[in-house]
């Protein structure tokens, strides 16, 4: 609300017009001088418009300010709860802090929106005509992955590719994923902490792949694909 202009009274310097103002501040010339107070905390308390309209409205702002910053205050409590459970989940060779922790999907809204299906055995990658949509779930009762994927230090994703047992091969999700961009296809990411909880990461893109040693589910060493990803406008 633009106030510029707008004849106010002060409760100690008297009448004033506001000169400008920003999103958190207020400027009104008095006879004393210019004085800059916070807005629209300052309508609150010590300063009224002579519009009657326009102070009710100020009113209003205030107390939905107040409203919404309760609500925040109250989300910033619980989430950090939240984020503390999840965080100790994790070693520090997960780097949890890059985990985005909302939006929360269920396994149905995640079939509703991308047109693929997961439930039962939850299929980790999901090529579809347009996407890729990749499901990292863990294991919350041991507190782990069910391949090998984390982020790095930079920020990136490294997302296992699918095979549990023996030598992965470059078929099937494997290939979509490699191939997602030449086949114009945008990959999402999601992590699956339970059937309800599909935290949903954002779009990424392949920037390179190994071929490495590592323990299938038997215990085996084998030859796993390590995709790397990046974020896509983070």
């Amino acid at each position: 609300m633009n106030l510029t202009g707008q004849k106010v009274k002060h409760r100690v310097w008297g009448a004033g017009v506001v000169t400008s103002q920003t999103e958190t501040t207020i400027e009104i010339e008095f006879s004393i001088g210019v004085k800059r107070l916070q807005y629209p905390e300052a309508f609150e308390k010590f300063v009224v418009v002579e519009d009657t309209d326009i102070q009710t409205a100020i009113l209003d702002n205030v107390r939905e300010k107040k409203i919404l910053e309760e609500k925040q205050k109250s989300e910033r409590v619980f989430k950090s709860a939240k984020d503390r459970e999840i965080d100790s989940m994790f070693g520090e060779d997960y780097h949890a802090d890059f985990l985005a922790r909302n939006p929360i999907l269920t396994y149905q809204q995640v079939e509703s929106q991308f047109g693929i299906k997961i439930s039962g055995f939850g299929r980790g990658i999901n090529p579809t005509p347009f996407s890729v949509v990749l499901i990292s779930s863990i294991n919350k009762s041991a507190g782990n992955f069910v391949y090998h994927d984390k982020w790095t230090l930079d920020g990136d994703y490294i997302y296992s590719g699918e095979g549990k047992t023996g030598n992965q091969s470059m078929t099937k999700g494997n290939l979509a994923i490699k191939n997602a961009s030449r086949d114009n296809k945008k990959i999402h990411l999601f992590v699956k902490f339970s059937a309800q909880e599909y935290y949903y990461q954002g779009e990424f893109k392949l920037v390179d792949y190994t071929y490495e040693d590592d323990m299938d589910e038997a215990g085996n060493t084998r030859k796993e694909y390590k995709f790397k990803l990046r974020k896509v406008n983070p």
